[in-house]
């Protein structure tokens, strides 16, 4: 692989490429207080290994102060120092770390379209079942919200879903990317889409719950909405 998922910078030599990032332990002995807890390096390989092994000669200068710290450094210094040595390029780590800042990556219009594609056809298949109102309802959400909406794109991904999927992390993702409207529109797709047969399933509630939850909504709000549509004449 020689595409980076982003071009933003190694934060620490500001010349290669953002490629890893890395959640090391720490340890501090100070005679009867002992600190613990985990830092995290991001950057370029070289960058990250040498934050780790700086880490590492920390904890044998000052993690034996105290008999936690002792034993701690100890366990966990030799490990921290392997990984150190076969460190190597993690884009699942840089994406991540990328989602949280939302910072978008090289290939963010195409998450974006799976994104909303999967949270489409989980809706539909919440019950576990097609419904041709379902389909007509979502295809002309996601014809106005996706520049290049395709019929086959939406089947295939009704084809593919399954019931362990969740609507939780594709939310949570576009939660951190679309504007305020974009996400109320993303919000009446969804329940639109679940009432579309004329009844909200107890799979399709659950669905909501994650759903509203990760867009930003208080439990209140999301039972309030969801009632509104129970409520609405058939």
């Amino acid at each position: 692989m020689t595409e980076h998922v982003s071009d933003v910078p190694c934060p620490l030599c500001e010349q290669a490429p953002l490629e890893t990032v890395k959640q090391v332990p720490f340890f501090r002995g100070y005679v009867v207080v002992f600190q613990h807890g985990h830092k995290r390096f991001a950057g370029c390989v070289s960058c990250v290994r040498k934050q780790m092994l700086l880490e590492c000669l920390k904890a044998v200068t000052f993690g034996w102060l105290s008999p936690k710290a002792l034993v701690c450094t100890v366990v966990e210094t030799p490990v921290t120092f392997c990984r150190a040595l076969m460190l190597g390029r993690d884009d699942k780590s840089v994406v991540r770390f990328l989602d949280e800042l939302a910072i978008p990556t090289n290939n963010h219009d195409d998450r974006l379209r799976e994104s909303i594609y999967g949270i489409a056809a989980a809706i539909i298949m919440a019950d576990g079942q097609t419904h041709p109102s379902e389909i007509e309802i979502a295809e002309e959400y996601l014809s106005t919200i996706l520049p290049k909406y395709e019929r086959s794109e939406l089947m295939r991904y009704i084809g593919e879903w399954n019931k362990s999927k969740s609507v939780l992390a594709s939310a949570q993702f576009l939660n951190r990317f679309v504007s305020d409207e974009g996400r109320q529109v993303l919000l009446e797709m969804f329940l639109n889409i679940a009432f579309a047969d004329g009844v909200g399933e107890k799979r399709e509630r659950k669905q909501w719950n994650a759903f509203a939850g990760a867009m930003g909504l208080s439990r209140n709000e999301s039972k309030k909405l969801w009632d509104a549509f129970v409520e609405m004449p058939a």
